[in-house]
């Protein structure tokens, strides 16, 4: 089992983080009682796309010790759970998950490679200050996370503004929905092979 972390970031806010090493048949054989989910997934050809919805549930069943629950998605995409707002990622080999029963939940995690800054003008504005790729990287998983937050409203990544002050391994941005006039804060965590963002 490759669960990285759970952390309680609020008293009804959960966020787990699981670096996914296993094979689509230790996961299976770990959380036998989704053999619906595995069934359905027989469907899908990616093998890396398999892990990565196994690797979400297994998430899910940690956060909640309920084996019954099941993820449905809406016209837009967006993830959803009884009784909870929930929001998932995956990048090339983790998975992350945020929960609550009470508030609206989103976030994203981004695998660290070179290739954003090739692409960082299709997403960067002119008024914001991304000079290296760890800027890059944070802006990019930043604007997800507000794009997947304000999910009703469609937002393009233009239409969201990111403010980074000073760069650490942990803090907090932020992110104005230019649609709305709506300003957020985003906590973001970076490592040598991801970085997290999330709000709630």
């Amino acid at each position: 089992m490759a669960l990285l972390k759970i952390e309680t970031l609020d008293t009804d806010v959960r966020l787990g983080l699981w670096k996914i090493e296993e094979q689509e048949e230790d996961l299976i054989r770990d959380y036998s009682w989704l053999s619906d989910i595995t069934e359905r997934l027989k469907v899908v050809r990616s093998a890396q796309r398999r892990l990565e919805v196994l690797a979400i549930y297994a998430l899910l069943y940690e956060l909640t010790n309920d084996k019954a629950l099941r993820i449905t998605h809406d016209l837009y995409g967006c993830p959803h759970v009884l009784d909870y707002y929930i929001g998932i990622s995956h990048t090339k080999g983790f998975a992350a998950l945020i929960l609550s029963q009470a508030r609206n939940v989103a976030i994203d995690i981004e695998y660290c490679s070179d290739r954003v800054g090739r692409i960082a003008h299709k997403f960067i504005r002119n008024d914001e200050f991304a000079p290296t790729l760890a800027h890059q990287l944070i802006n990019w998983s930043a604007k997800e996370t507000v794009y997947k937050y304000f999910s009703d409203q469609q937002l393009v990544f233009f239409d969201i503004r990111i403010i980074i002050s000073k760069l650490n391994d942990m803090g907090v941005l932020e992110a104005i929905n230019l649609k709305s006039k709506q300003q957020v804060a985003v906590n973001y965590q970076r490592s040598n092979d991801y970085i997290l963002t999330y709000l709630y």
